[in-house]
């Protein structure tokens, strides 16, 4: 009777070490805030100051943002130097372009009558980067002379660099989606220290 309760106790134990480091896929978004309500392509979008972020990772030549990006496709990122920037130019950065296929970068100017045009930094191929079933963790880092870079968290090399020869200021943020049926959720201003791939 005591080999069985003590094969039980150690079993139990086991199973206990095993479920400690067993990784919850959403364990990558803990200490972030989550944007969940978001608006269409070309709805007027909701800017937020970039100096309010509690978690930037600063270099002598760059600024560092880590976000997290949920959803099928087309999770898009703008940064600019105005709180409304209708009629000055912004940094588009979209994640699962093209049905979760490319990662396209461009310098957008929209008009108070919110038409658009693009003018494209940077497309590249880089299938099956989103999930519909957790969040992919990426970190952005802008440098001071315009050049900038996406990568996976974790991960030591960029999928996406360009260099914006505009050098827009990088001082307000929003999120948007492709259309009205993409399902997209944000997580920004995201602990920096921690790395986090998820395979």
């Amino acid at each position: 009777m005591k080999s069985i309760i003590a094969a039980v106790i150690i079993l139990s134990g086991n199973v206990l070490i095993v479920s400690a480091f067993h990784a919850n896929s959403f364990d990558v978004i803990r200490g972030c805030k989550q944007h969940v309500n978001v608006k269409n392509y070309n709805d007027p979008l909701d800017y937020f100051p970039t100096s309010s972020l509690l978690h930037i990772g600063y270099t002598n030549h760059s600024r560092i943002f880590k976000i997290g990006i949920q959803g099928r496709n087309n999770g898009i990122i703008r940064f600019g130097e105005i709180l409304s920037p209708y009629n000055k130019n912004v940094i588009e950065i979209v994640i699962g372009a093209n049905g979760n296929t490319k990662s396209i970068a461009r310098r957008q100017q929209r008009t108070a009558a919110n038409k658009f045009t693009n003018f494209a930094l940077a497309d590249i191929y880089t299938p099956d980067l989103l999930s519909y079933n957790h969040p992919t963790m990426f970190r952005i880092e802008i440098f001071l002379e315009g050049t900038i870079q996406v990568s996976i968290d974790g991960q030591d090399h960029p999928f996406l660099s360009f260099k914006d020869s505009t050098n827009i200021p990088f001082n307000y943020m929003a999120f948007t989606k492709g259309v009205a049926n993409d399902l997209v959720i944000f997580f920004y201003d995201c602990p920096l220290e921690r790395s986090n791939v998820v395979c």
